[in-house]
Parts: structure tokens; sequence; C-alpha cells
């Protein structure tokens, strides 16, 4: 994650140059972790057969690289998630980054949580479908 997203509290743009962390709405477990949880979740699911962990298992097995930039709401309803990510696997190489805009259907941090998450499931997606068009 960048410096930004390594804190409690969701980050909320403001203004078109200033940013907060959230206070009192906080991630009930950091978002690195449940990033990782549910693109672990995700990549099972959409990669059966596929065994999907966060620790190597061996030293010569492919490895994914998830650099999260931007997942945040910002002050005209629309949620940021960009990034990049790194798939190596022997000699294949694959190197992608993502960067979605969406629209919040409602106010509030029930939907801005929502629309991350809606978000999230969309990147994990795309690599999964990325990654497997690759074989």
């Amino acid at each position: 994650l960048s410096n930004m997203l390594v804190n409690a509290g969701i980050v909320y743009q403001t203004t078109d140059i200033n940013y907060t962390v959230a206070n009192q709405h906080l991630w009930i477990n950091p978002l690195d972790q449940q990033l990782q949880q549910n693109l672990i979740s995700g990549l099972t699911k959409a990669l059966p057969g596929t065994v999907v962990a966060n620790q190597p298992i061996e030293d010569n097995l492919a490895k994914l690289t998830v650099t999260v930039n931007y997942f945040q709401g910002r002050y005209d309803g629309q949620v940021i998630i960009s990034g990049d990510w790194i798939y190596t696997e022997n000699s294949k190489v694959i190197s992608q980054p993502f960067s979605l805009v969406l629209t919040q259907t409602e106010d509030g941090y029930p939907a801005l949580v929502r629309t991350l998450g809606q978000g999230w499931e969309q990147v994990v997606s795309d690599i999964a479908t990325t990654i497997q068009a690759q074989y």
C-alpha cells in the first residue's frame, strides 16, 4: 500500500488537493490484510485447481505482487482504486496497471465501503482473467 493508505481509517479526498483519514470510520483489520484476504479468496475462486497462498510454498512457483496507490472516496461521490500488479512465472512476466473510478450510488460511509469492495472485486477479477488468458 502507498504510505497514505497505511493507517486505521478510510482515506477521503475532501477537495481537489486535500485528503483526510477518517477518525470515526476505521477499518476492522488493517487495509492491506483485508485486500490480501479478498485477493486470495477471489483468485482461488477464479482460478480453480490453482493453489493461491500469501506465503511462498516453494521458490519456483508463480508470484503475484500487487501495489495499491489509491483506495479512497472522493468529495464528488467518486471512488478511486488504482495501482499495478506484476505476475511472474518461470521466465514469463505480466505487468499491468489498474485504475477504476466508480460512482457511489448513495451517500455515506456504508455506500463508500460497498463501492470500494465492488471495485476491489473487479480488480481481482481482471487480474485473474489476464493471468488465465496467458495459459
